[in-house]
């Protein structure tokens, strides 16, 4: 129990560190996205199922965000 005391300072710092990252703003965070995030190319031959879908749902995110083409039930963020 003794290093309670020390632990707390840490904790004191790492809450509003923590909190902070919960930004409002996704015009920011979208625009951040779309300059680093790209269409990632697959050949459905040599990949797996498995592969193939997370690249599909990573291209479907990006067509969404990116070139504001989300399908109706998605919600457009930009």
């Amino acid at each position: 129990m003794q290093m309670l005391p020390r632990l707390k300072p840490l904790w004191t710092l790492t809450i509003p560190l923590v909190l902070t990252g919960c930004v409002t703003d996704s015009t920011a965070l979208v625009g951040d996205y779309c300059r680093i995030a790209k269409p990632i190319s697959y050949d459905s031959k040599t990949d797996t199922a498995e592969t193939v879908k997370a690249i599909e749902t990573h291209n479907s995110t990006w067509v969404c965000l990116c070139e504001s083409d989300c399908p109706a039930s998605t919600a457009n963020t930009r």
